[in-house]
């Protein structure tokens, strides 16, 4: 591994770009899907999910604890996530 790698993470600047970048996503048939694509990004910033993950999400999966099941993860073990309420209402309003 190279001596003067040096993890950094995305500045805001940076994450706003990405955001904006995917509210102007078109689909193939040329209709704006950015409530959706907006919703999966939340999902993979705000709670962790990866992507194919928050492509599957379901708001009906939510436990006593007010975690959400994720089922069909990676390794095939179901896990339990916090989504915060906000993302929560984003996801319903875009649904």
């Amino acid at each position: 591994m190279n001596k003067n790698y040096k993890k950094t993470f995305p500045s805001l600047g940076e994450l706003e770009l990405v955001r904006k970048g995917i509210e102007n996503i078109r689909n193939k048939r040329g209709e704006f899907l950015q409530g959706i694509h907006y919703g999966c990004y939340l999902l993979c910033s705000e709670s962790g999910l990866r992507i194919s993950e928050a492509v599957k999400f379901d708001l009906n999966s939510k436990t006593r604890q007010g975690l959400y099941r994720i089922s069909k993860p990676k390794g095939k073990k179901e896990r339990l996530v916090y989504v915060s309420p906000q993302v929560i209402k984003e996801l319903k309003k875009n649904n």
